[in-house]
């Protein structure tokens, strides 16, 4: 059973116990990400996650890191496009000093102007070995394709220039705007005592921290999709994406997408997988992906292979789109996706991490928790008829964008369309 309620402050608290493990996940969630940066603040959200970190009124960096090590915990924090969420992953004996700690990093991080420099540096270089792994920086190069003109596009890293630009005042300021009480969620997931917890969320986190009031700064600006780029590198492979239009995160359709991305590039039994790799052994990885958010969903399919592969690769990949979209699925393969999904969803849920993250984010974007049983009921619901009508309304008829990153042979790839 989940606990959902809000402090004085506006703080929004979600308590789930579990007695059958024996370890507790803790997180603040702040509902803010790259989405709500500035264009002179791209990378702001990310470099505040890693102040956070180094350095408070009670504790230095090293002691936050000695705290969670000396129990043999993890502590952690991710920023995404649409939130940023520091937490800690320790035994039950240590909720108190989890909470206090992820309380002290909240109210009371110094942002050093020395670490300021310091980290300046570190994220740089975070920038330049994101920027040297093809298969990764290729998602950022597809994600400012589709939503050009849009804040959902920023990388969340940030720009180079825009990092060495930064300073403690700018900063402290994207701070204050966004990390009020009452724009934040603090979740806990594990084995611990209900009015425990929430006698201590009261003592760490009673105070308010409401500085300015939000405003969404990019409900005027539309997406602009870009439908072609290639960056030339010296590399072995062309590492690629393509994609349309997906479903933002409350479409009632979502969850036939599921099915569909699963059976299309969701695992090693793909259709993609099969037929590209184990049939044709172009590539080594190939998948599917869907980002949802909550105005806009992308939809896009990864893959790396040789440039002499490519075009052949690139025209493989709308052939299994265009017969999935033109024969379906048949009964058989309905349910043993249902079951892959029941079951991949089921194992992931015994981490308590997992299951905090699952509570917030659901908070975030419906403002409520789905349980195990009501996902597995919607799933359950999706027909024959629900996979090919969303399948049409997905793939029939669109324009795709394809971007790429290696040695092109013909970097003005046609422009490629679905239509059956």
């Amino acid at each position: 059973m989940v606990i959902k309620y809000k402090l004085e402050n506006g703080l929004t608290v979600l308590l789930e116990p579990i007695d059958s493990v024996v370890s507790i996940s803790s997180g603040l969630w702040i509902k803010a990400g790259s989405r709500h940066e500035q264009k002179e603040q791209l990378g702001y959200a990310h470099f505040i996650e890693h102040m956070l970190f180094k350095g408070t009124e009670n504790y230095s960096a090293k002691e936050i890191a000695q705290i969670v090590d000396r129990v043999g915990g993890q502590h952690n924090a991710i920023t995404n496009r649409e939130y940023t969420c520091y937490y800690i992953n320790v035994i039950s004996d240590y909720l108190n000093s989890s909470i206090n700690l992820l309380s002290d990093m909240y109210y009371k991080s110094l942002f050093n102007n020395d670490d300021i420099q310091k980290e300046k540096n570190v994220i740089l270089e975070e920038i330049s070995m994101y920027e040297d792994t093809p298969d990764e920086i290729i998602h950022d190069i597809f994600m400012e394709a589709m939503l050009s003109n849009h804040p959902l596009g920023n990388p969340i890293l940030g720009k180079t220039n825009c990092i060495k630009a930064t300073d403690r005042t700018k900063l402290l300021s994207f701070f204050n705007h966004h990390y009020k009480t009452d724009n934040c969620i603090f979740a806990i997931a594990g084995k611990f005592e209900v009015e425990m917890a929430k006698k201590l969320i009261q003592t760490h986190f009673s105070n308010n921290n409401n500085f300015f009031k939000q405003n969404d700064i990019d409900q005027q600006t539309k997406p602009v999709r870009i439908f072609h780029n290639h960056v030339e590198r010296d590399l072995e492979q062309i590492h690629f994406c393509l994609g349309i239009e997906g479903l933002k995160k409350d479409d009632d359709d979502r969850w036939a997408l599921y099915t569909i991305s699963t059976i299309l590039g969701g695992s090693v039994s793909s259709r993609l997988f099969q037929n590209i790799r184990e049939k044709e052994g172009l590539c080594y990885s190939i998948y599917s992906f869907h980002s949802s958010y909550s105005d806009y969903g992308i939809f896009g399919i990864y893959c790396g292979t040789s440039p002499d592969n490519y075009q052949k690769v690139l025209q493989l990949i709308l052939n299994e789109c265009e017969t999935l979209v033109k024969n379906g699925i048949n009964e058989q393969e309905l349910l043993d996706v249902k079951a892959y999904i029941k079951g991949n969803l089921a194992l992931s849920l015994e981490s308590t991490e997992v299951r905090m993250g699952q509570l917030a984010r659901n908070e975030i974007t419906y403002g409520r928790d789905f349980t195990f049983k009501e996902i597995v009921d919607q799933i359950e619901k999706v027909t024959l008829d629900d996979f090919n009508r969303v399948c049409k309304r997905l793939l029939n008829g669109k324009r795709f964008t394809v971007v790429s990153i290696g040695k092109n042979k013909n970097p003005r790839d046609k422009e490629l369309y679905l239509q059956i």
